[in-house]
C-alpha cells in the first residue's frame, strides 16, 4: 500500500485513516484481481474487433490491387463481410464490457467505503477525504490511456466517450 506525499500533506489523521482503510479493503476483498480479469476480458473482446478491422482492410485493399477471377473476389468479399461482423461484435462488446466494468467498479468502491468505516469506526474520516478529493481536478484527463487506470483511482480518471473508442 502506497500513500502519496500529497495525501499525507492534504489530509488530516482521520481522513488518512479512512483512505488507508478504503485501500486496505480493496486488498482484503481482492478487487485488483477482479479488475485485472475484467481488463483482460475487455482486451480479448477488443482484439476480436481489431481482427475484424484487419480482415476488412485486407479484403478491400487486396481487391483493389489486382484483377482476379470472380471466385477470388467472392472469397475476398466473404472475408470482408466476416471482418465487418467481427469489428461490430468486438466494439459493441467493448462498449457493454466497459459499462459492466463501470458498474462493478462502482459497487466495489461503495464496498470499500463501507469497509473503511467498519475498520476505522469513523465515517467522517473517509467522508472528509472523499470531499477533499472531489474538489481536486484529475490530472489523468490529459492521457489517452486514462480510462484503463480508472480502477486504480479514487474517482473516474477519464470520461468514457464513444468517440474515444479506438478505430
Amino acid at each position: 500500500l502506497v500513500v502519496t506525499h500529497g495525501t499525507l500533506t492534504q489530509l488530516n489523521r482521520g481522513e488518512l485513516q479512512g483512505v488507508v482503510g478504503h485501500e486496505f479493503s480493496h486488498i482484503f476483498n481482492g478487487d485488483m484481481r477482479l479488475n485485472v480479469r475484467l481488463i483482460a476480458l475487455l482486451a480479448g473482446i477488443l482484439m476480436i474487433g481489431q481482427i475484424g478491422g484487419f480482415l476488412m482492410r485486407m479484403s478491400f485493399y487486396s481487391r483493389h490491387r489486382s484483377v482476379r477471377s470472380s471466385g477470388d473476389n467472392r472469397g475476398q468479399a466473404a472475408i470482408g463481410v466476416i471482418g465487418i461482423a467481427l469489428l461490430i461484435i468486438g466494439y459493441v462488446g467493448v462498449f457493454f464490457g466497459r459499462l459492466i466494468q463501470a458498474a462493478v467498479s462502482r459497487q466495489r468502491e461503495l464496498l470499500a467505503d463501507a469497509s473503511s468505516v467498519q475498520f476505522t469506526r469513523n465515517p467522517e474520516g473517509i467522508a472528509g477525504a472523499l470531499f477533499k478529493i472531489g474538489l481536486k481536478g484529475g490530472y489523468l484527463d490529459t492521457t489517452s490511456h486514462a480510462s484503463d487506470m480508472n480502477h486504480m483511482c479514487f474517482g473516474a480518471s477519464a470520461r468514457v466517450k464513444v468517440a474515444s473508442l479506438p478505430a
